[in-house]
């Protein structure tokens, strides 16, 4: 008898990025040379970074032109 497809862990998504060259390096360097580590090293950045951030700024992030325009007004 044909079995259905084995369900994924609803929880855990995979994202692919991309970094610039010297960044990957910088990353890979403290990592210890090690993929596994650079991952996980990348992984507690991202959680960081959400936990210590509200929703308003990480929306911010995605308006690049409206936040140019604010750090400029408050920079004179």
């Amino acid at each position: 008898m044909a079995r259905g497809k084995r369900g994924r862990k609803k929880g855990v998504k995979s994202v692919k990025l991309s970094l610039p060259k010297r960044t990957y390096y910088i990353l890979y360097g403290i990592a210890g040379n090690n993929e596994q580590k650079l991952n996980r090293l990348i992984k507690l950045i991202v959680e960081e970074k959400l936990e210590n951030s509200t929703v308003s700024e990480l929306s911010q992030m995605l308006e690049p032109k409206k936040r140019e325009e604010e750090e400029e007004s408050t920079e004179e």
